[in-house]
């Protein structure tokens, strides 16, 4: 008994201070728990109720603006084409001397085509000569009508008759005189007095004849004159003009065609030796000075074009190339669509501006043309993104602005303008920098 009362007793002192030791533990465990617990509901609160740096950095970006060009281009399909065409036709009857192109041969203005044969032709111009020069001595006899021999023969015939009853008045004065004396008889008195009755006559007729004589150059005669003398010189003119066509030669630069006979499906043949007739069709020239380009346009989008809009014309046939021009005439009728339900198309007609050498080497008609015609232009327009547009409580449209990225943020009202690949145009902003939301 008294070997084992040390034993129990150093046992339970040692357990008293382990129990000592775990409640101090659990004292210090249970604050350690509640610090913990502290700091998570902290960090829950200031992540529901304040706002992160990094999320707004995230949501919200600075984008600089600055005046450029703004433009609106409307697309449209269409094709190239000749703006003019002409049809060569024979400028008189005759035949055909020498052809020197083909179809389809490029040619220059003033390049000759071939030539006609003028034998049938100078045989009308001698012609046409001859009626010319007698309808001049026609004319010119007219002029110096009074001097002519037809008057000075009426002339002499009125002198005549004039002397002639003069003498015959003079008999009858000393023939009455010697009647009344005695000396006479009353016969001769009496032929004297017919004689001069008949005198007085004649007279009269010429008188009549010299007037009628004079008036053939003037009046009616003179203008039927002057007429026939002014057709005459128009069909001699006329001849020779077709005599010095006998040459043709291309009007413009173009390519040659073959112009089909009207009401015939076969084309003309030219060759050396045919014969043609006056203003048979002989070549046709499609003008590559002046091309166009055609389009059509649905009459939902006609309200965006007027005549003179700049337009900008490419195609595959002709990568790389791209050319200008304006639009020259819009149509005025309208064209139905084949499809149901589809609206109306009008033609647009743009005209291209000249064509460089090097540029109608490419160029070929009827290539598909992609049209850009722009519907709008501002040379110094200033354009900002759509998201930086905001609507204040009055209805006011502002941006957040900033001149320079230090500088304080601020709200400027603006007055938006049209829709451009850019953004939206707005009107009384300078150059800066504009906030916008990046969830827009």
């Amino acid at each position: 008994m008294k070997h084992w009362a040390p034993l129990w007793g150093v046992g339970i002192l040692h357990l008293m201070t382990k129990l000592r030791a775990f409640a101090h533990f659990r004292r210090k465990t249970r604050w350690l728990v509640a610090l913990v617990i502290t700091l998570v509901a902290g960090a829950a609160i200031a992540y529901v109720y304040l706002p992160s740096s990094t999320d707004t950095s995230s949501q919200k970006q600075w984008v600089r603006v600055e005046p450029q060009l703004l433009e609106n281009r409307l697309g449209l399909v269409g094709r190239i084409q000749a703006a003019t065409s002409l049809t060569i036709a024979a400028p008189f009857e005759g035949v055909i001397a020498d052809v020197v192109v083909t179809e389809g041969q490029r040619v220059k203005r003033g390049q000759p085509l071939l030539s006609l044969d003028t034998a049938q032709l100078d045989i009308q111009l001698r012609q046409a000569l001859t009626e010319l020069l007698k309808a001049q001595r026609t004319v010119q006899d007219l002029v110096e009508w009074e001097n002519s021999q037809d008057v000075a023969r009426v002339r002499r015939t009125l002198t005549n008759a004039q002397l002639s009853l003069s003498d015959t008045e003079r008999k009858l004065v000393d023939t009455r005189a010697l009647f009344e004396r005695g000396i006479v008889p009353r016969m001769e008195v009496d032929t004297l007095e017919q004689q001069a009755k008949v005198q007085r006559l004649d007279l009269a007729a010429a008188k009549e004849e010299l007037n009628a004589t004079l008036d053939k150059g003037t009046g009616e005669n003179r203008q039927i004159a002057d007429m026939e003398l002014a057709n005459a010189q128009s069909r001699y003119q006329a001849l020779q003009v077709q005599q010095a066509q006998r040459e043709l030669v291309s009007p413009f630069d173009g390519i040659v065609v073959r112009p089909l006979v009207q009401g015939s499906d076969k084309a003309l043949s030219i060759q050396k030796g045919t014969r043609v007739t006056q203003g048979a069709p002989l070549f046709g020239i499609i003008n590559l000075e002046q091309i166009q380009a055609v389009a059509r346009i649905e009459e939902a989008d006609l309200h965006q074009l007027y005549e003179g809009m700049p337009v900008q014309i490419t195609g595959d046939g002709f990568a790389g190339l791209s050319l200008q021009g304006q639009i020259k005439t819009i149509g005025v009728q309208g064209r139905s669509s084949e499809s149901q339900g589809a609206g109306v198309n009008y033609d647009v007609l743009v005209a291209i501006d000249p064509l460089t050498p090097e540029q109608r080497q490419r160029i070929r008609l009827n290539m598909s043309a992609k049209l850009a015609i722009v519907t709008y232009r501002n040379e110094h327009g200033l354009a900002v993104p759509a998201g930086a547009l905001r609507q204040g409580p009055d209805g006011q449209i502002f941006v957040t602005y900033r001149r320079e990225l230090r500088d304080p943020a601020q709200q400027i009202t603006v007055t938006p303008g049209y829709a451009v690949p850019q953004g939206v145009e707005v009107v009384g902003l300078d150059a800066g920098y504009v906030e916008i939301s990046g969830q827009q």
